[in-house]
């Protein structure tokens, strides 16, 4: 199976998913991981260019761990926005990846617009990238594939509620080692931007899944929503581990 994962900054997908994507890795599953912004204000100490350079570095490091494909769309960081050259670039990342499956963060549900975006265009180019005159330079794609939505920052929200949920707890140590490869963005930058340990925040929720499924022997669980827009793929929570 091929699956595609779409993040709006450099270390996105490894918070909400990365332990699914972990799962489907170790499945033997083509697993593709599209950062769509470059996090090239992350950094309190260095130039923009110098902090797109290493949160790259960084992602590629992390997709590594688990034998993913990192797919750069370089946009700025915080000024992602549905134009002609950033969706032709979510259409072109599908028609590389050619996923069975996209995951995204849920369109407009989140405190932050890159995410909201992301799932957004991520959305939009799940078809569009069959259309044969929406021209990129990869070939038009032959299917629409299913959709599944993780869950929003924080991880709860009244507008987004999961359907679907993902025992990681034997992938879970890798998702915190692909998690830790973003080091530019622990310690000063996300305490003192945010005051917050996302390390400690990562555990909590995974956790707090997990005790809502109540299954014996769960510690940790990411969960996830099915697009339900049209078209619905038949069958499609085949594609979750």
């Amino acid at each position: 199976m091929r699956v595609l994962a779409f993040g709006a900054h450099p270390d996105d997908m490894e918070f909400r998913m990365a332990g699914t994507l972990a799962k489907m890795a170790k499945r033997g599953d083509d697993v593709f991981m599209c950062v769509a912004t470059n996090g090239n204000i992350g950094s309190y100490n260095m130039t923009k260019e110098a902090t797109a350079a290493m949160r790259h570095k960084e992602a590629q490091a992390s997709v590594d761990i688990i034998g993913a494909t990192l797919l750069w769309l370089d946009e700025p960081d915080e000024l992602l926005f549905d134009n002609e050259t950033t969706r032709l670039k979510f259409i072109e990342a599908v028609r590389v990846a050619r996923p069975d499956v996209i995951l995204a963060p849920p369109p407009f549900k989140d405190y932050n617009q890159d995410h909201d975006m992301t799932g957004y265009l991520a959305f939009e180019a799940r078809i569009l990238s069959t259309v044969k005159l929406m021209e990129t330079e990869h070939d038009v794609v032959d299917h629409i594939p299913a959709m599944f939505y993780c869950t929003p920052h924080g991880g709860l929200s009244e507008r987004t509620r999961p359907q679907y949920f993902v025992d990681i707890t034997d992938t879970f140590e890798t998702k915190m080692k692909m998690f830790h490869c973003h080091a530019s963005q622990q310690g000063d930058w996300c305490k003192d931007a945010f005051g917050v340990d996302y390390a400690d925040m990562i555990v909590r929720e995974n956790k707090f899944y997990a005790a809502a499924c109540g299954t014996p022997g769960v510690e940790y669980v990411e969960a996830f929503a099915l697009c339900t827009d049209w078209p619905v793929i038949a069958g499609a929570h085949k594609f979750l581990p």
